[in-house]
């Protein structure tokens, strides 16, 4: 038998490391979107999928090398603050300490009443829900130390995977829609019963899902082998665009229009007619018809304009059926006055108030309900009860305190300073810059989204987000394909 040496046999152990990781990944976003479909604590699926995450965790963390947390220093820095600012309010403190932390007057006033004496409590107000908050972070974490892990392709081989998950939540929804509204397509016993929530239990998650899928579906429409698979994957783009139109207009998501409007305006950002592949071979194969294809620009630009304007035509079409049908309960919603929306901004009064009581430290990751049920006022009681403030970035702030507006103002900062870097970079425009492109596209989205709804805070558009941020930190060089000459005209744009 022929001796296979050391240095082979490491080798080979790296490939299947590397098969494995691709595989863990994939299967962990799969349970995300399959189990992780409602921010509630008390979902019955969350015992499989936590479990899950922390198993397919321990394995990325054995794969994990310091070259994959190098190049994305700044996303594991964020884990890691997230997870120690997490832990800090778990510690328990000396009453000495405790008692002069803002907000806790009602308790200090309480114990003394009850005749507790000195009892040492942690930062966070609801220790149990900070818990939950940690264990809750499992899920991306995982999605971050396994996908930090992937090759450039296996990360564009992610991009038609999600997209065919979004079109299947997306037909679930139909289905709902058009079958009871107790039926057994609801997977959540806490839902939105009779409204297109397809895999989550918020149509408004649905609808931030939808509305994601239009950048990239104008990313996966660039990205072919040749001009038949392009004219191929157009028309896929395309027919999934006018699936997903209506779809977001039954939701009853106003949002979700937003976040909607604002994906359907990235496709002019996001789409090349052509972006070549890599290899040498493919390159020369395709330069005659690249050549070819420089002595006709104009007639490529009227065809690439009658695209989009066939693609407008076509939506707006859809989207008038859809009113013309009643079935456009979002924009139904934007119309009319909304009690809901009334109760949420002036929800939002008070909570602003109690980011000021309760700042710097916060009340703790998780405790909304229960420190928002204190100062409640009468006016706003109902037989109902606030999960959440509905404007994550107050709720956060809330609970988190300084460390959170830290942390979110850097984030901030690095975003924008990502933007600017893609908006200078010059030369021919290549597949690590639109999916960085892409990646941003999707974090502005989520952030837009969370002013009004707390996305991300179901582990599937969580895992999601995570995601995008990995496809937001590509290389912008490397990948070896760059766009065509019209193509790299248009890359001034961002």
């Amino acid at each position: 038998m022929p001796r296979v040496s050391v240095r082979a046999r490491f080798s080979r152990l790296g490939e299947w490391a590397g098969r494995g990781t691709f595989l863990a990944f994939c299967a962990l976003l799969l349970a995300a979107f399959a189990m992780g479909g409602g921010a509630r604590g008390d979902i019955a699926s969350l015992m499989i999928l936590r479990p899950l995450a922390i198993l397919l965790l321990g394995y990325g963390l054995w794969t994990l090398r310091w070259e994959h947390v190098a190049g994305h220093r700044y996303l594991f820095g964020f884990a890691v603050a997230i997870l120690v600012v997490t832990l800090v309010q778990l510690i328990p403190l000396p009453p000495s300490m405790w008692t002069r932390l803002p907000g806790r007057e009602f308790v200090v006033e309480i114990d003394r009443t009850a005749g507790l004496g000195a009892v040492w409590r942690p930062i966070s107000l609801v220790p149990g829900a900070t818990w939950n908050a940690f264990f809750s972070l499992m899920v991306p974490l995982g999605v971050l130390v396994l996908g930090a892990q992937l090759t450039a392709e296996e990360r564009l081989r992610m991009l038609p995977l999600v997209i065919g998950v979004g079109l299947l939540s997306g037909l679930l929804a139909l289905l709902q829609v058009i079958g009871p509204p107790d039926g057994p397509l609801y997977f959540y016993k806490v839902t939105n019963q009779g409204s297109a929530v397809g895999l989550f239990a918020n149509r408004n998650h649905q609808a931030v899902l939808l509305a994601v899928m239009f950048p990239m579906l104008a990313l996966f429409a660039s990205l072919a082998d040749n001009s038949g698979g392009q004219a191929l994957r157009r028309g896929l783009a395309i027919g999934a665009g006018m699936f997903l139109i209506p779809l977001i207009l039954i939701t009853g998501s106003r949002m979700g229009l937003v976040t909607g409007g604002l994906g359907l305006a990235s496709v002019l950002l996001l789409y090349r007619p052509k972006v070549g592949t890599s290899g040498s071979g493919r390159r020369s194969r395709s330069s005659s018809r690249q050549r070819t294809a420089r002595h006709q620009p104009q007639q490529k630009a009227w065809r690439n304009w009658g695209v989009i304007g066939f693609v407008a035509v076509l939506g707006l079409g859809l989207s008038l059926l859809t009113i013309l049908l009643g079935r456009a309960e979002a924009l139904q919603r934007f119309v009319e006055e909304d009690g809901a929306q009334d109760f949420r901004l002036k929800a939002w009064d008070l909570v602003i108030r109690m980011v000021g009581e309760y700042f710097p430290f916060g009340s703790g990751y998780g405790s909304f309900v229960e420190v928002y049920q204190i100062q409640e006022p009468r006016a706003l009681l109902d037989s109902t009860y606030f999960n959440h403030a509905h404007n994550d970035w107050l709720e956060v702030l809330l609970t988190g305190g300084l460390p959170a507006f830290l942390l979110l103002g850097f984030a901030c900062v690095l975003v924008f300073g990502r933007a600017l870097k893609l908006a200078r970079a010059g030369g021919r425009l290549r597949k690590g810059m639109l999916f960085s492109r892409l990646g941003l596209v999707l974090v502005v989205q989520f952030a837009i989204a969370s002013f009004a709804d707390y996305p991300l805070r179901t582990p599937a558009l969580a895992s999601l987000f995570v995601l995008a941020a990995l496809w937001a930190a590509a290389p912008l060089k490397g990948w070896g394909e760059a766009v065509d000459a019209e193509g790299a005209r248009k890359a001034e744009v961002f």
